[in-house]
């Protein structure tokens, strides 16, 4: 996959069907052990179900993950200008679709680039460059963030070979009400507030809860967590990010 921070041409926006296959894995990010560092950090244990996993001793280069990508359905946003301020819908704020540039995380320290990602040809979801300067990366076949439905962006939690935290190593230190930050390419700003932060084993990834149908306009930032498997070359967890649209701005 080419790096191209500027991303490739946005695509038709479409949601997700209400019914996600049972079988359905998560966008499971992968990385390998930053020598030296802590591991990444955590959500509260509250919103965590903790993995169990062996303590390897060996390292190992990380391997690719395989992502069957989800069921599709053609998505049009639909504005209710009854009664409600333009962008106002029955169900909240809803943005008109416009490619993402940007994602700033100020709690966190992130402030990245966003390039496109999309279907590999064996139908699984793509991912960014395992990088360290590699930027976080949106799932242009779902909506966009601000359209009506769950925006997902995805990032690595750590770089290939030690070379490094990732965009996402500290994505976990993230709590409720934080705030996340989108630029797009109509200049506008959607502001995001986080709602819940989950960390679960990668077996335990609900693909309903991610990328289930909303009826107001939501994100998921993705990533990998918990305990480093050198045996398999895997992290252990997922760790997802929920937000809800709360604002906009100029750029």
């Amino acid at each position: 996959m080419k790096q191209d921070q500027k991303g490739k041409p946005a695509s038709r926006p479409i949601a997700l069907t209400a019914v996600v296959t049972a079988g359905l894995i998560g966008a499971v990010l992968i990385g390998t052990g930053v020598r030296g560092e802590a591991p990444p950090p955590s959500p509260p244990a509250s919103e965590s179900i903790a993995a169990q996993g062996p303590d390897e001793s060996a390292r190992q280069t990380p391997k690719p993950s395989v992502v069957t990508a989800p069921k599709f359905q053609n998505h049009d946003v639909e504005q209710d200008s009854t009664n409600h301020s333009p962008g106002f819908t029955s169900h909240g704020l809803i943005m008109d679709k416009s490619q993402p540039t940007r994602l700033t995380i100020p709690t966190i320290d992130v402030d990245t680039d966003l390039m496109n990602v999309g279907l590999k040809n064996d139908g699984t979801i793509d991912v960014p460059p395992l990088l360290p300067d590699a930027p976080a990366g949106w799932f242009d076949r779902g909506p966009a963030p601000g359209q009506k439905g769950p925006a997902v962006i995805l990032g690595h939690v750590t770089a290939l070979n030690e070379e490094g935290p990732a965009i996402f190593f500290k994505l976990g230190a993230l709590r409720k009400d934080d705030e996340i930050s989108v630029t797009r390419a109509d200049g506008e700003v959607a502001v995001f507030t986080v709602t819940r932060i989950m960390q679960m084993p990668k077996p335990d990834f609900s693909p309903m809860d991610t990328y289930g149908n909303t009826d107001d306009a939501q994100l998921r930032l993705i990533t990998c967590g918990g305990t480093f498997n050198k045996k398999t070359g895997r992290h252990a967890d997922n760790i997802v990010v929920h937000a809800t649209l709360t604002s906009t701005h100029p750029a």
